[in-house]
């Protein structure tokens, strides 16, 4: 399996936006800019690597050969606010795939949101483990113009789609069965409206939010975050473990809302 390099989530002064995170990303179908985005990938060199999650689980993951250059093409448009770090596996979305993996009963025969998918490891290993049917959400197109290389070389495309995140637009949403999210509440800013989102995802009576966060990166974001999903729900079952991945501690936060 390969080693990956843990990196801090602290964007470069020129990419950061005092705006960025600070509102709910709902969901728009944006073919179109799904389809530049698959064109500007032509700008970066792409690899194919396979993931072993568990015994009998492997994934074939795209993404940038090259982390560096996604930061460097964003910086060259002028796009400040966007973020690079999709093009990051990180140690998060490994917990959680693998938390999946060895409890497929989670997402079998059920659908699935992966929230800030990224590259969509969490999203695929859901597909992998029986989900009926996954949407991998974004708000960077090129991150989800990767995921869907990913999907076609997993095999997946009857059960996988992806959909762009527009802070703007409001539409209604689906609710589904389980929500996954891995490291999203490193920004003060994003823990409110996160925790907002989660019951307009997650269908009510029975539904479930698996989140992945490492312990010591924004612990009092952590603890906010629960106590606002306490206010919204009144109650709700939690179990908390820790796991490691590479030289990661990861804390996974599985809810039944």
């Amino acid at each position: 399996m390969p080693t990956y390099e843990t990196r801090a989530r602290s964007s470069p002064s020129t990419l950061r936006s005092s705006t960025h995170r600070s509102r709910p990303r709902t969901v728009v179908r944006s073919r179109r800019s799904l389809a530049r985005a698959a064109a500007d990938l032509g700008h970066f060199e792409v690899v194919t690597e396979e993931i072993a999650i568990v015994d009998g689980i492997a994934i074939k993951l795209v993404r940038p050969a090259d982390e560096d250059a996604v930061v460097d093409y964003y910086v060259t448009l002028g796009q400040l606010d966007a973020d690079p770090y999709w093009a990051t596996l990180w140690p998060s979305a490994l917990a959680v795939s693998r938390y999946i993996a060895n409890a497929p009963s989670l997402v079998r025969g059920k659908t699935v949101y992966d929230l800030g998918a990224g590259l969509g490891l969490s999203g695929l290993v859901a597909c992998a483990a029986g989900a009926r049917k996954v949407v991998l959400l974004d708000r960077e197109p090129l991150a989800l113009a990767c995921a869907e290389l990913s999907i076609e070389a997993n095999g997946f495309q009857d059960r996988v789609s992806v959909e762009v995140f527009d802070w703007n637009a409001i539409e209604t949403q689906e609710r589904f069965d389980t929500l996954l999210a891995c490291d999203v509440l490193y920004e003060a800013q994003a823990v409110s409206p996160i925790a907002e989102l989660v019951p307009r995802l997650v269908r009510s009576g029975g539904g479930r939010f698996l989140l992945g966060d490492p312990p010591l990166r924004a612990p009092k974001n952590r603890e906010r975050f629960k106590s606002l999903l306490t206010e919204q729900y009144g109650a709700f079952m939690m179990r908390e473990v820790t796991v490691r991945e590479t030289n990661d501690a990861l804390i996974l936060m599985d809810f039944k809302l």
